[in-house]
């Protein structure tokens, strides 16, 4: 394969294969930057695959309502924004991470927990569960006795997640009275794998 290597003032340093195949960057015969010929990028074993992949980011399309006073509830992300290298259950509102995604992952999740009545809301929290077991730490407002209508505790998280594993959002409403709901366009959940 014959690689071109350009520079010029506007573009900097290019490679330009003549083929579909993979470049590769050499010194002293050891390859250290592998590219294949659908963009996967390999730096001397370290990090592999074609960016931040797997990828999505959901919501909750629908108010879910119906949700019980300070009942654990798994969040109905029903709706899905972005999605690449996984499909995500949209079904079980889950994420599982795919043949050859195991690694690091941030995930980011929020939800509007909002009672029909103000001054009613006494407590909204988040908290992710892996494999259908609770982790920690997860987000909580308490409003004691100044109550609210709405509340939208937030959670950021690193997870080491192996190939298989399942990762699922569930949240609590206690209220003093009306009705709960998880809000539509208000509730969000995001995850990226990490390059390391």
């Amino acid at each position: 394969m014959t690689v071109k290597i350009n520079a010029d003032t506007s573009d900097g340093l290019k490679l330009e294969s003549d083929t579909s195949g993979a470049i590769d960057i050499q010194s002293a015969g050891v390859t250290k930057v592998s590219i294949d010929s659908v963009g996967n990028l390999d730096i001397q074993g370290r990090y592999s695959g074609n960016g931040n992949v797997p990828l999505f980011s959901v919501r909750v399309g629908t108010n879910q309502t119906g949700v019980g006073d300070a009942v654990v509830t798994k969040i109905a992300f029903d709706t899905v924004d972005v999605e690449q290298g996984v499909t995500f259950d949209t079904t079980n509102y889950r994420f599982t991470v795919p043949s050859g995604g195991a690694g690091y992952y941030q995930l980011n999740a929020f939800a509007t927990g909002r009672t029909t009545n103000n001054s009613d809301l006494q407590q909204v929290y988040v908290r992710p569960y892996l494999n259908g077991s609770a982790s920690t730490p997860f987000a909580n407002f308490i409003h004691n006795t100044n109550y609210s209508r709405s509340s939208t505790p937030h959670i950021s998280r690193i997870y080491n997640l192996s190939e298989g594993d399942y990762l699922e959002i569930y949240g609590l409403i206690d209220s003093v009275s009306s009705d709960r709901s998880f809000i539509a366009g208000q509730c969000g959940w995001s995850m990226h794998k990490l390059i390391t």
